[in-house]
């Protein structure tokens, strides 16, 4: 156990000025801590006396009546954090910063110290005065890590970056429109864990890099809610691009070659030396040309390019497009803060809407061309490509009046990767005979 002791006045520390007189510094105390947590809470209460009250509250709420609410934020942060999610929904993460933010100028905090909130009462606590008297008990992590800890981590973060499958699923997509339908299917077997590994590592990597921006728009992630520690989350990209190279050798030259491509577009995109998601509009040119080319290395490796495979290369790359930038809007205040140059920053969430509800009616365009110019393709291609492609735009023009509201974005985000399984198997139901 780690102790901390409360005197209720702060300590005072000697220092040596430039002119070689002596000064007196106050070290902060915990209720300078509990001080930045009111100023933090001053984002949703009114007033000072309304943000006591919301503290007490949402301490309350997870150690009870018998317990000082001071000691039970200082014991229990995370518990302090779940409690604000619970009573604030999705206004959490501007808690979660406005603290952040006030303990880090109070306790001179780096970066890596306050990542989040909960990082950031932790290091504050660490910087406390020995001499307070009123013990607080905060439980040390324990060192011992079971076999599985490792497993745990890489399911946390499988579920987390669940979109990798869109990237295999238009993988497997491609390889059976270049097959006609006559896959080899270890081959397809391979080429699905290599692209899934690839794909995964590139997502970590990203998620390894992105932990600012997540704090204010995505806290629930496993890095941001340390449900998955950093050197783990490094572990993982590390041995997810391991296997990915080493099963494309399997695979063949070409394979291998696609995948390292894929990877450092991967890197390019979230790298702090290139950081091409914070340029528009590399960030968008990186996301199609990653999107692109998972599907022209299905038809490469089944030997066959022909124009089933290239739409379904265009259909993925004009999709990206549209998930890309339906995130951008959602990430719009997490964007903001880190210095991201986004379309929606740039332009604003409105403008990028009307852009995104444009993208569905030009792959619709696309796919009824190519149906009234080739022979022998299957007419329910057409009927269930025009349907998935109205219910797209339907959806996102319904965000005009809702763009400032990001769960309902992210809501019409996850129902466009829906769809876009959809218009990939529209591209199989072409070529079935009925």
């Amino acid at each position: 156990m780690m102790t901390v002791r409360d005197s209720g006045s702060a300590d005072v520390v000697p220092t040596e000025g430039d002119s070689g007189v002596t000064k007196v510094v106050s070290r902060p105390t915990k209720e300078d801590l509990i001080e930045c947590v009111d100023r933090g809470l001053r984002v949703f209460a009114s007033d000072e006396v309304r943000a006591v009250y919301w503290r007490n509250y949402l301490a309350t709420k997870i150690g009870g009546d018998n317990v000082s609410p001071e000691d039970v934020i200082l014991k229990d942060p995370e518990g302090f954090l779940k409690s604000i999610e619970e009573t604030f929904g999705l206004g959490a993460w501007a808690i979660d910063r406005a603290i952040t933010k006030e303990l880090r100028a109070r306790f001179d905090l780096e970066p890596s110290e306050s990542r989040s909130m909960v990082f950031a009462i932790r290091a504050a606590v660490a910087k406390l005065p020995q001499s307070q008297q009123v013990v607080i008990t905060v439980p040390q992590v324990s060192h011992k890590r079971s076999l599985l800890a490792p497993i745990r981590s890489f399911a946390s973060l499988a579920k987390s970056e669940y979109r990798v499958t869109m990237f295999v699923w238009s993988l497997v997509i491609a390889y059976l429109l270049a097959t006609n339908l006559k896959p080899n299917f270890l081959t397809l077997g391979e080429l699905v864990v290599t692209w899934y590994f690839v794909t995964f590592g590139v997502y970590v990597f990203n998620a390894l890099t992105d932990v600012e921006e997540d704090t204010i728009d995505h806290p629930s992630r496993p890095l941001v809610s340390t449900t998955v520690s950093i050197s783990d989350a490094w572990k993982i990209f590390g041995v997810s691009t391991v296997i990915s190279f080493a099963t494309a050798l399997f695979v063949g030259p070409t394979c291998l070659i696609f995948v390292i491509v894929s990877f450092l577009l991967g890197v390019a995109y979230s790298h702090p030396s290139i950081r091409a998601k914070r340029r528009f509009p590399l960030k968008v040119i990186v996301s199609v040309l990653g999107a692109v080319i998972v599907s022209i290395c299905g038809g490469l490796v089944a030997g066959n390019l022909d124009a089933p495979v290239y739409f379904s290369a265009i259909f993925f790359g004009l999709f990206a497009m549209v998930t890309l930038l339906l995130g951008d809007i959602s990430d719009i205040p997490g964007d903001m803060a880190a210095g991201v140059k986004s379309l929606p920053v740039i332009i604003g969430a409105r403008n990028s809407i009307l852009i995104v509800s444009f993208i569905p009616l030009i792959i619709a365009s696309i796919g009824v061309a190519w149906f009234l110019s080739a022979a022998n393709l299957n007419p329910l291609f057409p009927v269930l490509l025009v349907i998935a492609t109205s219910y797209s735009t339907l959806n996102i023009i319904s965000l005009l009046g809702k763009y400032d509201d990001y769960l309902f974005v992210r809501q019409v985000k996850s129902r466009m990767r829906v769809v876009h399984f959809i218009l990939q198997f529209s591209l199989i139901l072409s070529l079935l005979v009925l």
